[in-house]
């Protein structure tokens, strides 16, 4: 694969991608901060109850003031904001949520309620705005969830306060946060005494991160920032192993009951640290040598920063640029043999939103098409059968994948998105399909770069 990459990265990095439909005027309906919707999503698997938390007004807008309109129709929710007067569409992203993921588990499906806590944030509007909250369901339908109508003037919004305890540092700062991708790090389970290490970790990862294309070749467009939030306790909860911690934001491995998935139910704690930085992405390095970490679509990415005695040096970063890809540009887990607690998460004969999963129901019509070679069959053959016999402690997968004939072309490979048959990934291998250091495959570099230029210009 890599010998494929220098020139479909040069292809991308000058590809024409999607510029928003619409131009809208900054200056025209927001100001320069940033208005927070905390709400609540309640339900079970097939019925769902948004309800308003609260509106908060937080320090400066970190985000482009050109790209207000989002062009990727990526994740399972969206939200849209409207000008209350004219209707004119003013803002709109796309987001995905833990709860949507805990929709699809066997609690849900036998009636169970839940609650979970989320944000969506945007521009601070001038004037009356509505803001619509809408999901997509298991047959890619959309659907409405909530509307609120917003006056930016009521005193029930709530005015937030920067902490000094909790004051951003740069790490890499490269310009105008409103032209930048800003990605905001925090530390979980670090006391005060492991900062430094924290700051290590850091410098770690931000490296580990753009030593990967197309990350190195645009990292002019990023600014990282870090917040030396501490812990009481050092490390995070295990609950399979009795074992809980004080720490700052709560993480917990065995989210949805699955041993290595950590992600936040905190929300509400992890945005109000956070907004005392300017932020697009929100990533957490946790403090803890077992495998694990976690991410959603637009919403945050954790990882854990140390190896245990079992595990390989290369693992924690592998874990950390999996997982921001997933955060990021929406990228799916193109694997299928490992341990989910999910029930059909990509129904049969929906064509899935990530960039680099497909159904592949029609080859012509296929997303990433402009990439596969003429002569490159679809879908595209390869040993499966050979691959699934090798055993899981071999260390002999990925030069039993460079002996294929299909080694190093865009394809379509049957095997992905946790289904052994019926979706298909773009290439043999890729840092989203297994714990390999051939990095992201041209398809998921092409999401990125479309990401970077969104959040960038």
């Amino acid at each position: 694969m890599k010998k494929i990459i220098p020139c479909l990265l040069a292809l991308l990095l000058n590809s024409n991608l999607p510029a928003s439909p619409d131009f809208i005027r900054f200056e025209d309906y927001f100001t320069d901060e940033t208005m927070r919707v905390d709400f609540y999503q309640t339900g079970t698997k097939n019925r769902t109850i948004i309800s308003l938390d609260k509106i908060i007004r937080e320090p400066g807008w970190a985000g482009s003031l050109t790209n207000l309109l989002d062009t990727t129709n990526f994740g399972e929710h969206r939200v849209l904001i409207m000008d209350a007067q004219t209707g004119q569409p003013i803002y709109s992203r796309g987001f995905s949520s833990i709860y949507s993921e805990w929709q699809t588990t066997d609690e849900a499906a036998k009636g169970i309620y839940r609650t979970f806590h989320a944000s969506v944030r945007f521009p601070f509007p001038k004037k009356t705005v509505v803001i619509i909250l809408s999901s997509v369901n298991r047959k890619n339908e959309s659907t409405e969830d909530f509307r609120l109508i917003i006056d930016p003037k009521t005193e029930l919004i709530r005015r937030f306060v920067s902490m000094k305890k909790f004051q951003p540092k740069p790490y890499l700062k490269s310009g105008n946060p409103h032209q930048k991708v800003d990605l905001l790090i925090l530390p979980e389970g670090y006391t005060k005494k492991e900062m430094r290490q924290f700051r290590s970790d850091v410098d770690r990862y931000a490296k580990v991160l753009f030593s990967f294309q197309p990350f190195s070749a645009m990292k002019d467009r990023f600014n990282i920032w870090y917040i030396e939030a501490p812990s009481e306790q050092s490390g995070i909860d295990n609950p399979a192993l009795n074992c809980y911690m004080n720490t700052q934001f709560g993480l917990s491995y065995s989210t949805l009951n699955l041993d290595r998935y950590v992600f936040p139910t905190e929300n509400e704690i992890i945005r109000d640290v956070a907004a005392n930085a300017p932020y697009d992405f929100i990533c957490i390095l946790f403090n803890s040598p077992k495998y694990g970490g976690g991410s959603i679509f637009n919403q945050f990415s954790t990882s854990y920063s140390r190896i245990d005695s079992i595990g390989e040096a290369w693992w924690p970063e592998y874990v950390f640029v999996h997982e921001f890809g997933h955060l990021f540009a929406g990228l799916g887990d193109e694997y299928y043999s490992s341990i989910v607690t999910y029930n059909d998460f990509y129904p049969h004969g929906i064509e899935p939103w990530e960039p680099n999963l497909t159904i592949l129901a029609n080859p012509e019509k296929l997303k990433w098409r402009n990439l596969v070679e003429n002569d490159t069959p679809l879908p595209t053959p390869w040993d499966k059968v050979g691959y699934d016999q090798l055993p899981k402690s071999s260390k002999d997968f990925t030069l039993f994948l460079r002996s294929q004939k299909y080694w190093g072309k865009v394809g379509c490979f049957e095997g992905a998105g946790y289904s052994s048959i019926g979706i298909y990934r773009p290439t043999l291998d890729c840092i989203m399909f297994s714990k390999s250091i051939e990095g992201f495959c041209p398809v998921c570099q092409n999401a990125i770069l479309q990401t970077i230029r969104f959040y960038s210009e």
